[in-house]
């Protein structure tokens, strides 16, 4: 598969050099990793470590696509090369502040708690509230994890959108 891929970036970085792109992995769910540090480093990290070096030296940066608790994860992607994880999901207790303070050069998307959308203009901006100081740190896009739920309107969703422009132009 190393190969394949391989063989795969190669003819696509011929046409275009991805700012970034993922491995989704799912090696999480809402109580941390579902495999050891010993099998992690027996079944992924040595294909990582032949695949990440080549894509690396296009620019690309690489990130991990994994639900869950990635908290006790992040080290050992950052030692295999992983640049940044994805999507942060609130509900399975990812607290991206504490994350930044552990991992300040590891780059983040998501951490948007989206169970608050429903709640109106002023839940969505007590949660643009507490991710702010993270924001302003750099290196992490908010996003929600996944999906808008289906309780959300497309008022609400419009109202999330307003506030993340304007949370946006805090940085």
């Amino acid at each position: 598969l190393v190969d394949f891929y391989l063989g795969q970036w190669k003819k696509f970085t011929a046409i275009a050099t991805p700012l970034f792109m993922t491995f989704a992995e799912d090696m999480s769910y809402n109580h941390g990793p579902m495999l050891s540090k010993d099998l992690f480093d027996e079944f992924l990290a040595p294909y990582y470590n032949q695949i990440i070096d080549p894509i690396k030296q296009k620019g690309t940066r690489v990130f991990v696509d994994s639900d869950g608790d990635v908290t006790d994860l992040i080290p050992w992607l950052k030692n295999v090369g992983i640049e940044g994880i994805l999507p942060l999901e609130r509900m399975a207790g990812v607290d991206v502040a504490k994350i930044r303070a552990e991992h300040p050069d590891f780059l983040m998307i998501g951490g948007y708690d989206k169970t608050i959308m429903h709640k109106g203009k002023e839940a969505m901006r007590a949660e643009f509230e507490r991710l702010l100081p993270t924001m302003k740190m750099g290196g992490f896009i908010v996003s929600i994890d996944h999906q808008t739920p289906p309780d959300v309107s497309l008022q609400c969703y419009h109202e999330y959108m307003e506030l993340y422009d304007e949370y946006v132009r805090k940085l």
